[in-house]
């Protein structure tokens, strides 16, 4: 995956008119698992299909909040379109029902951590009041590098998924006339694993003036310099 876009990367700079920037951003998430589980649908009254210490279906899920931070390149291919790149440490969650000794569903609450690589390739409307809209979609990958639960960790027995990846859609709004390289953006993800993660979000960030040393200047390559 990082070789692709490795490749992507390089074969934009051979295009006179890319730019690119980098920048840094963090914000606040809400997630939840609700995918099938391990389980059939278990009949809330007389208890069927459950048996005590193991999880009900993940459509008993609630929203966890969180936070992400981390650093993006913004490729800027011409006026209308730019590809952007994003590393970032999530902090998400899930709240998951689980059925006691006594046969009560009790919910338990899952939390881990993970690293995130979005791609989102942007459609930017220029001149919307002191700034540019940027309506964006594409797919991100992430991997988790730890979790803990109320009922013991998250991965492994419980079955949640280390590797996560699914679809993200984005809106941005960066300043221009004032504040230049300050943004704002909201998003929403899907998972496609058997988790089915399902997150929504909101960032504030700042984009670097045009690369190189990170001077205010005019670059009209990623590899290419004219001051």
């Amino acid at each position: 995956m990082l070789a692709a876009m490795m490749l992507c990367a390089f074969s934009l700079s051979a295009q006179k008119e890319v730019k690119l920037r980098f920048g840094v951003l963090g914000g606040f998430n809400m997630t939840k698992w609700n995918g099938d589980g391990f389980l059939p649908d278990y009949n809330s009254e007389t208890k069927e299909g459950i048996t005590p210490t193991t999880f009900s279906k993940f459509e008993d899920a609630g929203f966890t909040p969180g936070f992400h931070v981390g650093a993006l390149a913004d490729m800027v291919i011409n006026d209308k379109w730019s590809i952007q790149p994003e590393l970032l440490f999530t902090f998400e969650g899930s709240k998951v029902a689980k059925v006691t000794e006594s046969f009560e569903v009790k919910e338990s609450k899952y939390t881990a951590l993970f690293i995130k690589i979005p791609l989102i390739v942007y459609y930017n409307i220029l001149n919307v009041g002191p700034g540019q809209l940027s309506p964006g979609v594409g797919p991100y990958f992430a991997g988790a590098v730890g979790g803990s639960g109320d009922e013991g960790d998250t991965f492994g027995p419980n079955g949640f998924d280390e590797f996560d990846w699914g679809l993200n859609v984005k809106v941005n709004y960066e300043f221009q006339k004032f504040a230049s390289g300050l943004f704002a953006g909201a998003y929403f993800a899907q998972g496609f694993t058997t988790s089915k993660t399902t997150g929504f979000g909101i960032s504030v960030g700042y984009k670097f003036q045009y690369w190189k040393y990170l001077k205010k200047v005019y670059n009209t390559g990623v590899l290419e310099y004219n001051p």
